[in-house]
């Protein structure tokens, strides 16, 4: 696999690709298993669905159990992984070795940028490809083994449009990076035009007189036509691939143009901001300093961006939800009678005509653990990229044993967690308190306790992965994939009160069970969370002491 750029291209990424597909099959089976065990009830649910939510999803009201399901993945969960390795894949073909050190190496090779970037947008294309073809197939699996007929429903014209529009992002941040070098850039302009893609073809619709402008949302695309039961829909599709040609170009012109980087040092957006005089003194004193006291601080201090980041969005979105709540009461709770249950289902089917209910659903059902999962997981798989960035040995020639070296970094896990409860709780707390709301201060805090035992949870599997393997990629594949599986099956499983209790099986059970913030906390909750947690840094630190080390 080292004998071509293409190759070495594909060796590195077929990991997380095959993680993020094999996410997608464990969703799309307990899901289908759980909505088809509901019999009749989900066909005549579906078919009282509304009409503008069907062209939504892309079924047609006798689409049955698997075609509900499968709906919310070609046009969901689907979409956001596969495009989203490509957006990886894209961002670093160029950037990411500029950034890494590593173009040097390969412009010593008797080839040309032209190949490099060929070979590097092959590769990407190819598992972009491959990733959404093997997930579309294993939906067809996940669909026998509960025993369920996906009827007239065309998969591979959904996978057309689907890989066609996971094709262009992935060729934007391709060209991003070739024209920048900056492999951040290029993965966060994609990430977000991604987010913003979906949210206009989703929203755009719902107000009278601006339904077409969401044609011009490539996201629009995967579904808008309705390709599982129309067929594909050729004229929108060649104008992104059109568009994709021209963004490759755009790339091939990029790298062309100027001179590559070679590892160069770049200022980091942190330090250029200290020395705005606008702005530098405020940021100083949020972003303090950085600590090489110890292995276990200076672990924590590198958490610094996501901390600030994830657990500011989270505490400001917690705070504002109070006010908000006061204003929309009154209205929340016909619109969401008007919810199907495939939809509640994602926000555990919160009562959001109270403040309990509307706070699970708003923060804790995606916000908050999407927000201690960034956290944890890149704190998980720091041990891991100790070992990528060759900087193991100056750990290891310390007088420190090596256990001891994977301990420190695993309490980054436990530390952030906890800071992103803390948040949680802040926020919360301060909503509460702002809109006179009533909720019960010790059932908040024991929110926030869950969440944080979550984030060790899914950190000590980034961890024991990164520990065990060495590689930092299969350390986030894995804290990503367990947070994706156990999310979908929390919150798709328990539609069907049949196999509801198989959801004891995802982390998300016992974090988000019967709504800490009706219920309180639940302590053998919080002490399973933990206690796993525990278990897997052992595994890990086990495991990082019998191996050789990489790099």
């Amino acid at each position: 696999m080292l004998r071509t750029v293409y190759l070495k291209s594909l060796r590195d990424r077929w990991l997380g690709a095959a993680i993020g597909v094999a996410s997608l099959f464990a969703i799309a089976w307990m899901g289908i298993w759980a909505y088809a065990g509901m019999g009749d009830d989900v066909v005549d649910f579906i078919s009282q669905m509304p009409p503008a939510y069907l062209s939504l999803l892309g079924i047609t009201a006798d689409a049955g159990a698997a075609g509900l399901m499968l709906g919310n993945l070609f046009n969901f969960l689907g979409p956001f992984v596969i495009a989203g390795i490509g957006i990886s894949m894209g961002a670093a073909a160029i950037a990411g070795e500029e950034s890494a050190g590593t173009m040097n190496v390969l412009g010593t090779m008797p080839r040309s940028r032209t190949r490099l970037l060929r070979s590097k947008a092959l590769a990407a294309a190819t598992i972009v490809v491959i990733a959404g073809v093997a997930a579309s197939a294993s939906y067809v699996g996940a669909a026998a083994l509960a025993d369920t007929d996906i009827g007239s429903m065309n998969l591979a014209a959904a996978t057309v449009h689907l890989l066609v529009v996971c094709l262009f992002f992935a060729s934007l941040a391709l060209a991003l990076g070739a024209w920048t070098g900056n492999r951040a850039l290029a993965s966060g302009v994609g990430v977000g035009l991604i987010v913003l893609s979906f949210l206009v073809s989703g929203l755009l619709p719902l107000f009278d007189g601006l339904e077409n402008w969401a044609k011009a949302s490539p996201w629009y695309w995967i579904s808008g036509s309705q390709p599982m039961t129309n067929g594909v829909d050729w004229p929108p599709l060649l104008v992104l691939l059109a568009l994709t040609a021209a963004l490759v170009a755009a790339a091939w012109w990029g790298v062309n143009r100027r001179d590559l980087g070679a590892g160069a040092a770049r200022t980091p957006i942190l330090e250029r901001l200290r020395e705005d005089p606008r702005v530098g003194r405020i940021v100083s004193i949020l972003a303090g300093r950085g600590s090489t006291r110890g292995i276990a601080s200076k672990a924590l201090t590198d958490l610094r961006p996501y901390l600030l980041v994830a657990c500011g969005a989270l505490a400001f979105q917690a705070l504002v939800l109070g006010p908000m709540f006061s204003a929309v009461s009154g209205e929340i709770g016909d619109v969401v009678d008007a919810m199907p249950d495939s939809i509640l289902a994602m926000v555990g089917f919160a009562d959001f005509s109270t403040p309990e209910g509307w706070y699970f659903g708003e923060a804790m059902s995606i916000v908050a653990p999407v927000a201690v999962a960034v956290i944890a997981i890149n704190a998980g798989a720091a041990l891991a990229g100790e070992e990528k960035r060759r900087t193991i040995g100056v750990l290891a020639a310390m007088p420190v044993p090596r256990t001891s070296i994977a301990l420190r970094k695993a309490a980054a896990i436990a530390v952030g967690s906890i800071i992103a409860g803390v948040a949680l709780f802040a926020g919360v707390a301060g909503g509460n308190a702002i809109a006179g709301l009533g909720m019960n201060v010790a059932h908040i805090a024991a929110a926030g306790a869950l969440l944080a035992g979550l984030g060790m949870l899914l950190g000590s599997v980034a961890f024991a992965a990164g520990a065990i393997t060495g590689r930092a990629t299969a350390a986030i594949g894995a804290g990503t994939g367990v947070a994706v599986v156990g999310w979908g099956i929390n919150s798709f499983v328990p539609v069907n009160p049949d196999v509801a209790d198989w959801a004891r099986v995802s982390p998300f059970y016992y974090y988000a069970h019967g709504n800490p913030l009706e219920v309180g906390m639940t302590w053998w909750h919080l002490a399973l969370l933990i206690g796993v947690a525990a278990a897997l840094v052992a595994v890990g630190m086990a495991a990082y002491r019998a191996r050789d080390l990489r790099g």
